[in-house]
Formats: C-alpha cells, sequence, structure tokens
C-alpha cells in the first residue's frame, strides 16, 4: 500500500481504516513510504501503534523505501525507527 505525501489529521483516518482492513485480513502488510513528505504527529501515532498491532498479533508490517521526510519525523520526535520497524529499501 502506498503512504499518502502528507499524513496529517485529514489523512490519518483514512489511512488507519485501509491498514485496518489489511490486519483483520491476517496478512503481511507492506507500506511504500518513498513519497512521504510530511508526516504529522497523528501519523506517527498511527504507525507506530500499527507496528506494535501488527507484531502483538505475529503479523508482518514493512516499510518499504522510507522517505527522509518520514525518517526525520520519527527522529524529531525521539523515536526510534531502526529498532522498532522492519523496512527494506527499493528503487523508484
Amino acid at each position: 500500500m502506498k503512504l499518502p505525501t502528507v499524513i496529517d489529521m485529514t489523512s490519518a483516518q483514512a489511512l488507519k481504516n485501509d491498514i485496518l482492513l489489511h490486519f483483520y485480513s491476517g496478512g503481511q502488510l507492506d507500506l511504500d513510504a518513498s513519497e512521504v513528505v510530511r508526516l504529522g504527529t497523528p501519523g506517527l501515532q498511527l504507525l507506530w501503534s500499527a507496528m506494535a498491532t501488527f507484531s502483538a498479533a505475529g503479523l508482518g508490517l514493512k516499510l518499504i523505501n522510507p522517505s527522509s521526510g518520514l525518517l526525520a519525523a520519527f527522529e524529531d520526535a525521539g523515536l526510534d525507527f531502526t529498532n522498532r520497524f522492519q523496512t527494506e529499501a527499493g528503487t523508484h
């Protein structure tokens, strides 16, 4: 699933619904984060919670090609992205 370029209060709710659909289907979820430019607090909370929820259920959630904007948002929030998320570098 491709993440939107801006994940804020407005887009986080729709994204949450999409993530939940994948969660309830019981499969691996790959999130393409290559085009994320801005990740607000609601987006940080959503992704952090999704990772914990998928992990607790024994399901995989992977961020593919995380953008510099996404990485910077986690760093600015003081959240340790590298130890929390399974990532994969992709090609554009």
